[in-house]
């Protein structure tokens, strides 16, 4: 009995240290481990230029599209090693399955007539300095109401035009579809 007590704690207490924790940019999203002495780090002297490109979903309707929440873990996981968070500029766009995420909770939940999962992720990402386009092709292709937009995603003509665009700025491509 006295050994099974033992491994129960040691087994509670070895938890502990693989908790997670979010923030310091996006303080109810993107938690991350903590990682001890990595051998490759951001240097917290540099610019980096990222644009997300987020096109796939869950499966399951009302779960949070994932490549968002990582949008936020890239953003908390930098901070939390030394990186400034001015010192990340970060894009996303979001296209194909990944369209409806960028609708108002409102007219989110008309349609889906469920609250939108991704809402207060978008809002706090935009908080923080996100651009957040949807391509108007897979919005429109979609069925998509523009009127239901949120308020903190723009409209570009295409995810390619996004694409693009930041490339020309010298924004890396991140793609985990």
């Amino acid at each position: 009995m006295k050994n099974v007590v033992i491994l129960l704690i040691c087994i509670s207490f070895s938890g502990l240290s693989a908790q997670k924790k979010a923030g310091p940019v996006i303080k109810d999203f993107g938690h991350v481990f903590e990682i001890e002495k990595p051998e490759l780090l951001l240097k917290n002297d540099k610019i980096y230029k990222v644009i997300f490109d987020v096109y796939t979903n869950t499966d399951k309707e009302g779960d949070m599209n994932p490549l968002l929440n990582t949008v936020a873990r890239y953003l908390n996981m930098h901070a939390q090693n030394g990186v400034p968070a001015e010192n990340m500029k970060v894009a996303v766009v979001m296209h194909g399955l990944a369209a409806k995420d960028a609708l108002s909770n409102e007219a989110y939940k008309e349609i889906y007539k469920i609250d939108n999962p991704n809402a207060k992720l978008i809002t706090a990402l935009r908080k923080a300095n996100v651009e957040l386009y949807v391509c108007g092709q897979s919005y429109k292709s979609r069925g998509l109401p523009i009127e239901g937009l949120s308020k903190d995603v723009k409209l570009s003509l295409s995810a390619l035009t996004a694409l693009i665009e930041y490339q020309e700025k010298g924004y890396k491509i991140i793609n985990f579809n």
